[in-house]
This record gives structure tokens, C-alpha cells and sequence, in this order.
């Protein structure tokens, strides 16, 4: 495949098994675009390093092997996902829950607790035992049967869920809050790797890397290629972007040896470990992409999360060994789920596209649409504008919907901004497909592939650069003008009695932080800030905006500073 003049950035959405959308989407717009940029979450960010390998092998065949991708994952998704031998029988009862109904929930949880449930039937066994003693009063033998009944019924149930129920509160902690550790587990035959041996494999596969090192961040980088994925870390409250930028975090070298492949790991150990611990600095040059993707999913009670290290400088009376704290780092889509803000700049010269998932609703379905609209790309102005409800029922749906929206909106709004909807292409999937249906039929899988494809034909055919341009550069002008009246107008307010205005806090304040600035260089920062100031006040002499806001974007969006997810 030869390589195209035009070159895009590409987002892709979390949402685990739902990952099976993107490989032929890719592969579409791989025809029309070179990935410069590639970011995603979660299942996301697994498609993410897929097309960056894909991209670094071009021109050996690099997407024609992704194509592969989907044929292979429809016949082996369900064993991609292999629990901890302890926590098989929690992990067929989740997917029993979700597929098989109350019966079939019940059989499974007898199967997996046999011998709790055998035990539970100890008191209907002794109510049997006592039936033949009061056979000569019908009333008593009517309620010792039907005591005999329940308890035949009731008991085993409600020992196998004890059991199941101690499981889980103490073996998932112990396997760091995941069924599943991604790796090969030994109960499974050769030849069937589990998710992070087979993405591994896959990565050097499709980029053509045969030297046995894993392919990592520098290689890429060398290509002019960028990955970025999102990890949260739990113990400190916050998302980090990977690669990271800071130089904190250590990681163990036998904790990470049973989470990655051995060739993964002794890639990684490139500078000198700390004292005579098994702690090596995660900050790495060439960091493997299969690491970089590995602890963007580590969807919560699914996939274990991922421990780092780092010394917490915060606690005060604690010697130093001790401020040494583990941390874990669990799914990306918890702090965001669609990061379609990166690689963004305040004009772009190439589009950041996006490949989304959303809810199928048919009661969104216009009148007189022949079938069901399943992938939509808002390319007119008028597209795209809301954000489409989504209903729930039940206590456990509340709490679902508690939980989406406190992870999610900040993606969400910025998803429906003029300037970023019409590069989305949303795949809406019902609630048999995709996220956590591990044992979906290869004939669903692959009809989620071809919706993967139809989103790619519908950027290549639909999206337009320069109309894209045009709505960034009626929102930036006027959100930076907005930005900039207010700078303006409070470099130039009264200060409030005792405090200096900031022309003086800028070259006359005595900081007690700061202070190897020079006056010299403060006075270039204040001449900086006066030239700002200049800007905002020359746009109060201009014509207003506001007096034709009718004939813009409507005004959704301001700039402010924000916190960097890397650092």
C-alpha cells in the first residue's frame, strides 16, 4: 500500500469488546489518510497501538494484516479473556448473569460451587430423614415435605452464593480487582494466548518488527508516529496520559513479569533499579506499546489493574522508606472514555478524527429511514448540536447512570462542540453488542466490523478539511476574543485596598517564590502581559461580535488553563 499525501489524527472510544468496531474502520481510512497522531481508551487504546503498528509497517502489508483481525477475533474474543484458575467459577457466573437468565445463573453457580452447594443440602437431607416419623399426621408430613422442598431449594443456592460472594471479597483483591491478569493462564492449551501475549504478538506482527524487542514509543516516534492512551490512577485520584511525562513512578520487575511477556519486561529494564529492590524507572525511552495499551483497559473487576510505584512526598512524619506507596492504575474510560481533545490545536491544519459509540435508541430513527441508521457523521451545522438521552431502569440502572455521567461528560460536551462533531462518526450499538458480551456470535462480531467499515467510507466520503476549518476558525476567533477582553479588563481593574494591581505585581512585588527571576526578565514578562492586555483592549474598539452571534456557532466553549494528564 503506497502512502497518501493527505494525514489525519484518529481518536478512538472505550467500551471493551466493542473495540471489534474499529480494525476495518481503520483500514478504510488508512486509504485515504497517514496516521500521524493515534489515541484512544480502553478498548480504545488497544486499536490505537494496532493502527500505529499498522502505520509503522505500511508498506509491509501492515493494513491488510488488521483486515485479518476481525475473521481471527470472532472465533477467539471469549478466550482472549482467561481468569485466574481460583476465579474461574466468579468469572462463568458473570458471563451466565449476562447471557443465560436466572435459571441458567443458578445451574452455573451450582457447577462452580459444587461442594458448597452439596453441603447446603445437609438440612434437607436431615428433613427427609424425620419424614417417615410423622407420616401418620397429614398436616405434619404436608409441611415437613414442604419444609423438605424449600430447603432442598434454598440452601444450596444460598451456600454456593456465600462462598461465591467470600470469593470475590477476598480473592478479586488479592488478584489486584481482576478476574482476568491478561496473560495465558496454565489451565488453557498452546496456541490460545490470552489478551496481553496475543496484543503483543499482534503489534510486532502487523508493524513487521521482528527483532524480538517489542515494538515501543521511540520507534514510532523515529516514523513520526504518536500514541497516546489514558490510565487512571486510583490511589491518587486522577487520569495520567501515557507515555508519561514525569519521572515518578517505578515499576516492579516481578510484579510486571506476570502481566507482560518475559521479551515485554527485560525491554524495559534499561536503567539501574533502586537499591537492592526489584523497582526500576517506568519512565522508558522506548516504552512497549503493549504496556502503553495494557493499562488503559484494566476495566475494573474485568482486568486487573496495573501497579506503579512512587514516593508520596505529601506525608509528613514518615521516613522514606516508608512515604514508598503502591499505586494502582485501572481503566482510562473511568477519568476519559473518548479523549477527543487530543492532538487538538486552536486552528488544525489536518482533522483529529473520532471514532465514537453510542446507545442504539429506534425511537431515534427518522420517519421513512429505510432500516436502522446505526453510524452516523454529523457533517452538516445543524447535526449533531445534542446529546441524545439515554434511559434507564431500575436501582442498577441508576447507579450505572450515576457513574457514566460523572466520567463521561466532560467527553461528552466537548464531543458536540461545533469544530468537533463533524470529524465524530458515532457506531450505535444495541445491548447485546459489544462492552461486556465476551460470548458474542462470530455473525455479531462481524456485523460490528462492517459498521467499523461503514464509519471509515463515511469520513473518507463526507468529511471536508477546509469546511472542518472554517467552523474552528469562526469558534477560536471568537472564544480567543472573549479570553482576551478579560485579561485586558483585569490587568486594568482597580486592585482591591492592600493589593497591587498586576502592572505592579508584575516588576515592583517582593514573591517569596520565584525569586531567581531577574528584573530584567520580569520586565519581559510584563511587556508580554501589556501586549495582551493591548489585544483585548483593541477588540473593545472593533465592531462587536455579538452583534451577528446569530450567524455563528452558537458560543459553547471558552479557553482557560487547564491540567495536563501527562505530567
Amino acid at each position: 500500500m503506497g502512502v497518501p499525501e493527505s494525514s489525519c489524527d484518529l481518536v478512538m472510544k472505550g467500551g471493551i469488546t466493542s473495540g471489534v468496531v474499529y480494525p476495518k474502520a481503520v483500514v478504510k481510512l488508512s486509504q485515504k489518510y497517514r496516521f500521524r497522531n493515534i489515541g484512544g481508551t480502553s478498548a480504545g487504546a488497544i486499536a490505537a497501538v494496532v493502527t500505529a503498528a499498522a502505520e509503522y509497517g505500511r508498506t509491509d502489508g501492515g493494513f491488510d494484516k488488521i483486515e485479518g483481525l476481525p475473521k481471527q477475533l470472532s472465533a477467539t474474543l471469549l478466550e482472549k479473556f482467561q481468569p485466574h484458575p481460583e476465579l474461574r467459577p466468579v468469572f462463568n457466573l458473570m458471563l451466565a448473569a449476562m447471557s443465560k437468565g436466572p435459571a441458567g445463573t443458578i445451574l452455573t453457580l451450582l457447577k462452580g460451587y459444587l461442594w458448597p452447594a452439596l453441603v447446603g443440602l445437609i438440612p434437607a437431607v436431615l428433613v427427609a430423614l424425620m419424614i417417615p416419623f410423622v407420616w401418620h399426621s397429614t398436616l405434619a408430613a404436608i409441611l415437613a415435605v414442604m419444609l423438605f422442598v424449600f430447603l432442598l431449594v434454598l440452601f444450596p443456592v444460598a451456600t454456593a452464593a456465600f462462598v461465591a460472594a467470600r470469593d470475590v471479597v477476598r480473592r478479586l483483591p488479592e488478584a489486584d480487582y481482576g478476574l482476568c491478569n491478561g496473560m495465558t493462564q496454565p489451565y488453557t492449551p498452546p496456541g490460545h494466548p490470552a489478551l496481553t501475549e496475543w496484543l503483543a504478538d499482534t503489534i510486532d506482527l502487523v508493524a513487521g518488527h521482528s527483532t524480538g524487542a517489542p515494538l515501543g514509543i521511540k520507534d514510532l516516534e523515529l516514523r513520526g508516529i504518536t500514541v497516546r492512551t489514558v490510565t487512571t490512577d486510583i490511589t491518587s485520584h486522577r487520569p495520567y496520559v501515557l507515555p508519561m511525562e514525569n519521572n515518578l513512578h517505578y515499576f516492579s520487575e516481578r510484579e510486571f513479569r506476570g502481566l507482560f511477556p518475559g521479551r515485554v519486561v527485560d525491554a524495559m529494564l534499561t536503567t539501574p533499579k533502586q537499591g537492592s529492590t526489584d523497582l526500576y524507572p517506568f519512565k522508558i525511552e522506548n516504552l512497549p506499546l503493549v504496556v502503553v495499551a495494557r493499562m488503559s483497559l484494566s476495566f475494573p473487576a474485568l482486568i486487573s489493574a496495573v501497579p506503579l510505584y512512587r514516593n508520596d512526598y505529601t506525608l509528613v512524619g514518615v521516613d522514606d522508606q516508608h512515604k514508598l506507596v503502591r499505586c494502582m492504575f485501572s481503566d482510562g474510560g473511568l477519568s476519559s472514555n473518548f479523549p477527543v481533545h487530543f492532538f487538538d490545536r486552536f486552528l488544525p491544519s489536518r482533522p483529529t478524527f473520532g471514532i465514537s459509540l453510542g446507545e442504539y435508541n429506534p425511537k431515534q430513527e427518522k420517519p421513512g429511514s429505510a432500516g436502522e441508521t446505526r453510524v452516523v457523521l454529523p457533517t452538516k451545522a445543524t447535526q449533531g448540536q445534542l446529546l441524545p438521552t439515554r434511559g434507564f431502569s431500575g436501582l442498577i440502572g441508576f447507579v450505572f447512570a450515576l457513574f457514566d455521567s460523572a466520567k463521561d461528560w466532560q467527553d461528552s460536551l466537548q464531543s458536540i462542540l461545533a469544530g468537533y462533531r463533524e470529524r465524530i462518526a458515532t457506531v450505535s450499538l444495541k445491548k447485546e453488542e459489544g462492552g461486556l458480551n465476551l460470548e458474542m456470535p462470530p455473525a455479531r462480531i462481524t456485523q460490528l466490523t462492517n459498521f467499523g467499515e461503514m464509519a471509515g467510507d463515511l469520513i473518507n466520503s463526507n468529511f471536508d478539511l477546509n469546511e472542518h476549518k472554517w467552523r474552528r476558525y469562526l469558534v477560536e476567533v471568537r472564544a480567543l476574543e472573549e479570553m482576551l477582553r478579560d485579561f485586558s479588563n483585569a490587568y486594568a481593574e482597580t486592585p482591591e485596598p492592600g493589593s497591587l494591581g498586576y502592572s505592579a505585581i508584575a516588576t515592583d512585588y517582593d514573591p517569596s517564590s520565584y525569586k531567581d527571576l531577574t528584573a530584567e526578565e520580569r520586565q519581559i514578562l510584563r511587556e508580554r502581559a501589556e501586549a495582551i492586555a493591548a489585544l483585548g483592549k483593541a477588540f473593545q474598539a472593533l465592531q462587536p461580535l455579538d452583534s451577528f452571534a446569530n450567524h455563528l456557532p452558537t458560543s459553547r466553549s471558552r479557553v482557560r488553563s487547564v491540567a495536563r494528564m501527562d505530567y
